[in-house]
């Protein structure tokens, strides 16, 4: 383009804001000078003349838009500056093989429901590079917009880029995939990578990576190789702008498990600015989730609805959703008194979704909030804070919010019939659980009976969070906690405790079994594996009193084949331990022992509750051989022995060792039937990415053999949709096996894995 600049209006080399020259040197004239004084230099130097659009708006645009890009954001799904963001990145090269120009493209996928997809193009070849260069790409437009507004962890399956990324953190600025050209461009912007960099140091504690074996077990990661593909496709004129803007619309709705709604752009604010166009927001300031205009088209009743509507299947209730439903104002006062009479802590809700504290600390949770400012170990927020001045806790709007999401379900004719009668379903029985709870008649069930109500048979990790969230949102607790113990254990769905019951139960007694609350009540953890996940539900514990004969324990080991015997005055007072080993030492050290002499006293110390994770008692089983353990209601429940691990793990282990070698014998069959280049297209094609045959998951090989073109190659005489069908559910049993689920595979399953690798092999020859 032709400069037409006349007015001597440059580009300052140091701030890139506009400057003139003015008594033998350069100035930042007005308006500039105050409209940019964020950014604006104290010695400006002429780069270049402004381009008429530079001049229009007072500075050069620091970023520069690819050609082809697309970013939006879910509306159901934002959230608070300073939360936790996961994003996704992913990158797509592939040779065009028709055209010179052979794009890169890329896709990012945040579960705030951020993403963006897009694509740059290179007239040269990248088969080894291309992919890289196209993720560190994703990588750019990712945190270009969620840094610094949240804490961002990036998911990449790309060790290269943690590795940039790591050594931004630590101050290394010039890191960059090999070949980047890190050199300024013409026009005095920084390469992208160069301009992310500080970025990314400066805001180095909020910025964490993850390295994962492919994505296979990321959705985030899958919808963001689908969108990389996409903007492979829009590069390459396979689909135009609009397809690729409703596919990958389609793609991150249906994997957030949202409404296709997203937030109004600002005004002027276009998702998919070809490349030298304006960009809306610098990088020198936060970038946030655009402003929902009233003038919308997309009615806010039908958006609420939408947005509602999610609260009851998995995802805790926020504050910001209380005031997206109009059950709270900005500004609003709360209050939490801990005792009568004294003098209640205050805080006020901002216009973010955050409790703001009279010293200013902002938190983004209300038990966060009650926590740092009462100085408890543990508080319920939402049980104790009270908005004033009507008195209503946190969780009493929490509450009314899901009845108005129970009536909108129900209404709803856009829902399929069962999802939304199952949502109705699960909403009547936490609210039933609720008032059966406060009446003080807590409902009873197994886990078993418990899980079925949200359509599963054993605890999928997924499903479980969702678990948790539904009887958060609705002041539930399951004593014992139901991911920490056996599927036909039976519990107990409690009420936590309320206002001033709050701090009475924080501050209780450990021997209390009401549920324990949590440092906070607004976030799910991981439990792992628990020793209440081992005990048997068939078997109570065999245990002796202290003035037993050896001939009565003696007995009671043989007729259950056991190596050792607890002894107890009482199911709660453990005195020790007698077994086989006791026993000949005592009668070593002296031939006329008594049964006193052989209870092993320090097993007495070995005592640990229901909810400790397996992995934190690993050396004191290898050490000592066994452990006793403590149940909910404080009674030692139950002994675990090493050989008790040893079978746990061999539950694990078997399918984990079938799944390896149908990965085995698949990578083989692939390796030698088909080239890399037509493995690499089958993938393309079915939206999956290709980097070698070494790195390839089930999902890839799922997606070269449903192919009707590398099925026929592979000439097998057997029906391919049924084929795959069984590897699509071998590959969930493999799900299930690598997040170590606390419940073993079905028999069944175990059986389905040996046929299928026997299958394999026998076709394979």
């Amino acid at each position: 383009m032709t400069d037409t600049n006349t007015s001597g209006e440059h580009i300052c080399r140091n701030c890139g804001v506009i400057c003139i020259p003015h008594d033998h040197g350069w100035v930042h004239p007005e308006p500039w000078r105050t409209l940019k004084a964020r950014r604006i230099c104290d010695q400006p130097e002429p780069l270049r003349l402004a381009t008429p659009q530079e001049a229009k708006r007072g500075a050069m645009q620091l970023v520069r838009r690819d050609r082809w890009i697309h970013e939006a954001q879910l509306r159901q799904l934002v959230i608070p500056a300073d939360s936790s963001v996961e994003v996704a990145v992913v990158g797509c090269y592939q040779l065009h093989p028709t055209d010179h120009e052979h794009p890169r493209g890329w896709g990012y996928l945040a579960d705030d429901g951020h993403y963006g997809f897009g694509a740059t193009t290179t007239q040269r070849r990248f088969d080894g590079d291309g992919e890289l260069a196209a993720e560190a790409r994703a990588l750019f437009w990712a945190l270009h917009r969620l840094l610094p507004t949240y804490r961002v962890t990036v998911v990449t399956d790309y060790p290269a880029i943690a590795d940039i990324v790591n050594a931004w953190r630590r101050g290394d600025l010039t890191a960059a995939p090999p070949g980047y050209d890190r050199a300024d461009r013409p026009s005095g912007r920084k390469a992208k990578l160069m301009h992310l960099a500080p970025r990314v140091h400066e805001q180095a504690d909020r910025v964490t990576v993850r390295v994962v074996d492919g994505y296979d077990d990321s959705a985030l990661g899958r919808a963001a190789n689908d969108l990389s593909v996409l903007g492979w496709k829009w590069a390459a004129r396979e689909i135009s702008k609009t397809t690729a803007g409703e596919r990958a619309l389609a793609i991150v709705s249906n994997v957030l498990g949202v409404e296709p709604v997203l937030v109004p752009r600002a005004d002027g604010d276009d998702g998919d600015e070809r490349e030298g166009a304006e960009d809306q927001s610098q990088a020198t300031e936060p970038h946030s989730p655009s402003p929902i205009r009233e003038s919308d088209s997309m009615s806010n009743d039908t958006s609420l609805r939408s947005r509602r509507e999610l609260l009851i299947n998995g995802r805790r209730v926020r504050i910001s959703d209380l005031i997206a439903a109009g059950l709270l104002t900005p500004e609003t006062e709360l209050t939490f008194q801990q005792r009568i009479g004294e003098t209640p802590y205050r805080a006020t809700v901002t216009a973010r979704g955050q409790l703001r504290l009279a010293d200013g600390r902002e938190f983004a949770t209300p038990s966060r909030a009650a926590v740092e400012v009462s100085g408890l170990v543990a508080v319920p927020g939402w049980a104790v804070w009270r908005v004033q001045p009507s008195g209503q806790t946190l969780h009493q709007l929490r509450v009314k919010l899901l009845k108005d999401v129970a009536e909108e379900v129900d209404t709803d004719q856009a829902r399929p019939h069962e999802e939304a009668e199952e949502a109705r379903r699960r909403f009547a029985l936490l609210e039933e659980a609720r008032a059966d709870a406060e009446a003080g008649q807590p409902r009873t069930l197994t886990v078993r009976e418990f899980i079925k109500h949200w359509g599963i048979e054993d605890r999928d990790r997924t499903v479980s969070v969702q678990i948790d969230a539904d009887l958060a949102n609705h002041g539930l607790s399951t004593v014992p906690d139901f991911r920490t113990v056996s599927l036909d254990k039976t519990i107990r769905i409690m009420a936590l405790p309320e206002d001033g019951q709050a701090a009475e139960a924080i501050e209780s007694s450990p021997e209390s079994s009401e549920p324990a609350v949590s440092a906070s009540d607004e976030e799910s953890v991981d439990v792992g594996l628990t020793l209440g996940n081992l005990l048997p539900d068939d078997m109570s514990l065999t245990f002796v009193s202290p003035t037993a004969s050896f001939e009565e324990a003696i007995t009671a080991m043989q007729v259950d084949d056991f190596s050792q015997i607890a002894v107890l005055t009482n199911p709660y007072t453990l005195h020790g331990a007698v077994s086989w080993g006791s026993i000949a030492a005592a009668k070593h050290r002296d031939a006329n022992a008594t049964f006193s002499d052989a209870i092993d006293r320090r097993a007495g110390t070995r005592v640990f509750d229901y909810d400790v994770r397996l992995l934190d008692v690993l050396g004191t089983l290898q050490q000592d051989g066994f452990i006793f353990v403590r149940d909910d209601q404080r009674k030692i429940s139950g002994i675990i022995t090493a050989a008790d691990v040893v079978r746990k793990y061999d539950e694990t282990a078997t399918p984990f060792f079938l799944i390896g070698e149908i990965d085995q014998e698949l990578r083989q069959l692939l390796q030698n039937t088909f080239d890399e280049e037509t493995v690499k297209q089958a993938c393309l094609s079915a939206g999956a990415s290709f980097k070698s045959f070494d790195s390839m998951s089930i999902g890839q090989y799922q997606a070269v053999l449903d192919n009707p073109d590398c099925w026929k190659q592979l000439g097998w005489p057997l029906d391919r949709k049924v084929f795959i069908k069984r590897l699509d559910r071998l590959r969930r049993v493999r799900n299930n096996v690598m997040h170590f689920n606390p419940d073993p595979v079905k028999l069944a399953d175990v059986h389905k894995l040996r046929n299928f690798l026997d299958l394999i092999r026998q076709y394979r020859g």
